[in-house]
C-alpha cells in the first residue's frame, strides 16, 4: 500500500472583515488587470494561471521557484476565487493550530470538536454551530473572533494560490495595494495544508 500525496499547501487571502464580500467578477477583473492572474481562466470557472506580474506581488523563498504550468497537470500553479459565501466559512488544515480566545489568549485545543464540519460550519444562517467556547475562562463567540494567526481563517471571500508550501510564499504590499482597489477593507493571509 502507498501513502497518498500529501498537499504541499495553498496561500489563502481573504478580507479582514470576515462580513465583508464582493463580487468575483468585479474581483477577477481587478486581478487581471493588475496582472496577478492571466486574462483567460482556465477550464475550471474561477480558476487562473499566474499573471506576468506575479512575482511583484508574492515573494517566494526556497531554493527553486518553479511553477509547473504543464496542461493537465494535477500540480500545476493556479489560483482560485471562492464566493461570495452567505456566511463566513472557515478554511483549515492539517496544518492548522488552535486558535487563541478573543477574551483571555488561550489556545482553544478542542476547536475541532467544537466546529464540526458536519454541522454546516457558516452555511446555517444563525451562526449556532459557528460558536466556539474557551475553557480557560467560560468566553463564547462566533468563530472568525478568534485568532487563528497565519494557519486558519474564516472568510465569505477567498483568493487561493497553490501550490504554496506554508511560509514560502508570502503576499508583498503590491498585492495589498491591489486588493484595496476592491474597497472592502483591508486583506489578511494564511496557509493551509490539506
Amino acid at each position: 500500500m502507498t501513502n497518498p500525496r500529501l498537499h504541499n499547501g495553498r496561500l489563502l487571502l481573504t478580507p479582514e472583515n470576515p462580513m465583508a464580500k464582493a463580487g468575483l467578477s468585479h474581483l477577477s477583473a481587478l486581478l487581471q488587470e493588475g496582472g496577478l492572474i492571466e486574462a483567460a481562466p482556465s477550464a475550471q470557472p474561477m480558476r487562473f494561471g499566474p499573471g506576468e506580474r506575479l512575482f511583484e506581488y508574492i515573494g517566494f523563498t526556497g531554493c527553486a521557484v518553479q511553477l509547473d504550468q504543464a496542461p493537465g497537470s494535477p500540480h500545476a500553479f493556479a489560483m482560485g476565487l471562492e464566493g461570495p459565501f452567505e456566511a463566513p466559512q472557515l478554511r483549515s488544515g492539517r496544518n492548522s493550530r488552535p486558535p487563541r480566545c478573543p477574551e483571555c489568549r488561550s489556545a482553544v485545543s478542542s476547536w475541532r470538536q467544537q466546529l464540526d464540519p458536519e454541522m454546516g460550519i457558516g452555511t446555517n444562517g444563525d451562526h449556532a454551530s459557528d460558536l466556539l467556547s474557551c475553557t480557560s475562562c467560560g468566553a463564547r463567540a462566533p468563530g472568525w473572533h478568534w485568532n487563528w494567526g497565519r494557519h486558519a481563517g474564516f472568510g465569505r471571500l477567498f483568493i487561493g494560490i497553490e501550490p504554496v508550501f506554508p511560509g514560502e510564499g508570502r503576499p508583498l504590499p503590491a498585492l495589498f495595494n491591489l486588493l484595496e482597489r476592491v474597497e472592502i477593507g483591508p486583506w489578511r493571509y494564511f496557509y493551509i495544508q490539506d
